[in-house]
């Protein structure tokens, strides 16, 4: 799985304002209707990692019968991937 992630710690606050600042602006300049996409990702993204946190994630694909699950952030914490294997 690939997914946007949070960061964590000092780069918290870069990111919000990545996500709630830069990208509408970027989204503006580039096309009108990438303006709406930028104001919607990044709240999207915070909704997302608040109600499904990695170790969610990780118990929800143990229960459902994957093993070896891995977790990893890329992008200093911007990115998450996770993989698994069914046995």
């Amino acid at each position: 799985m690939l997914e946007f992630g949070r960061p964590d710690g000092v780069w918290r606050l870069a990111w919000w304002l990545y996500t709630r600042l830069l990208l509408p602006l970027v989204g503006a300049v580039v096309r009108s209707g990438w303006w709406r996409v930028g104001r919607f990702l990044g709240p999207s993204i915070d909704r997302f990692a608040t109600e499904h946190p990695p170790e969610e994630l990780t118990r929800e694909w143990r229960g459902s019968g994957m093993d070896q699950v891995r977790v990893r952030r890329l992008s200093l914490g911007g990115g998450l991937v996770m993989w698994g294997r069914r046995t």
